[in-house]
């Protein structure tokens, strides 16, 4: 008998559809097109797809939240302390569930949430080739010496990312810090997602602990993360190290990225030579592609507000 591929909807919904059978019984449009599933507290599941709200007769009542939980936790709340810490739990092919409840604190410092009230799961879905004009960049006889990927939130960044790094993966090594598990999304030591075959994953280490371990022991020509945070002192081992950087950051195009302080401060220091530019209307798509020093000059003529950092 031929086996039926699970979607990417249907994974992620696995430990819940028993609890919510709806969810199961969604037209096949919706399943393909879904982003994230929406569950709280005594109101409608809702479906979120690129433009619409798809907002299910189905409600979600306190005793089925937390059976939802339980569920997303393996019935092992006790195991996953530092997933309940950070407000999310990567899932098998992926996908992400954020949760909002009460805080809990120990003093200053956050120990985890209860009485969740709210589950967002994200679904994670891989669109090979959608970076293939900017892995093109990285067959030329002078690579980037480094790459930034701007975009609004949602634009596609970490999907355009993780296709980075599957593309180039086989070509250069690189270290790729997954702070957050959205990106190669590792579940128990195994890539759920493709990073590519020299691509060594650091899975839940801070920036500056994954950068500095990734250069002292792995001898990367590229370190990879999402989100732009790289401190001065982050920037500069990278540099003296003859590590490149790939990395992205929130703007929703040229003239609000060249306004960010942070952005400005690592075009100034020399690591990066390319900006990709995410369309803010749809989903993946490139809208252009600078050289920094282009940006840069763009910038200057037009608003004449590019100064030294």
């Amino acid at each position: 008998m031929t086996e039926i591929k699970k979607t990417p909807y249907d994974t992620a919904i696995d430990a819940v559809s028993r609890i919510f059978p709806v969810l199961k019984n969604q037209p096949c449009d919706i399943k393909m097109s879904a982003l994230e599933i929406r569950l709280k507290s005594d109101t409608p599941i809702i479906i979120r797809c690129p433009h619409k709200y798809h907002v299910l007769q189905s409600r979600v009542g306190k005793e089925q939240m937390q059976e939802c939980v339980t569920a997303l936790f393996s019935n092992s709340l006790h195991s996953f302390e530092t997933e309940l810490k950070s407000g999310f739990i990567t899932l098998k092919g992926g996908h992400r569930a954020g949760f909002c409840g009460t805080a809990v604190y120990g003093g200053n410092d956050l120990k985890c949430i209860k009485d969740i009230s709210g589950i967002n799961i994200r679904i994670a879905r891989e669109h090979i080739g959608s970076a293939d004009k900017i892995s093109r960049l990285f067959i030329e006889n002078t690579p980037p010496a480094g790459l930034l990927i701007i975009g609004k939130p949602l634009s596609g960044k970490t999907t355009l990312l993780r296709d980075l790094c599957r593309s180039i993966g086989g070509r250069f090594r690189l270290s790729l810090i997954d702070e957050r598990q959205e990106i190669a999304a590792c579940v128990n030591g195994k890539c759920e997602l493709d990073a590519g075959v020299m691509t060594d994953v650091y899975t839940g280490f801070c920036k500056k602990d994954g950068i500095s371990a990734a250069i002292r022991t792995m001898s990367p020509d590229y370190i990879v993360t999402d989100e732009l945070g790289l401190d001065e002192e982050l920037i500069e081992n990278c540099l003296n190290s003859g590590v490149g950087v790939i990395l992205t950051a929130h703007a929703r195009d040229e003239r609000e990225a060249l306004f960010n302080k942070q952005i400005r401060l690592i075009l100034a220091s020399g690591t990066i030579s390319h900006i990709c530019i995410l369309s803010d209307k749809e989903i993946g798509k490139i809208s252009a592609i600078y050289t920094a020093e282009n940006l840069k000059e763009l910038f200057s003529k037009k608003q004449g507000i590019l100064k030294a950092v």
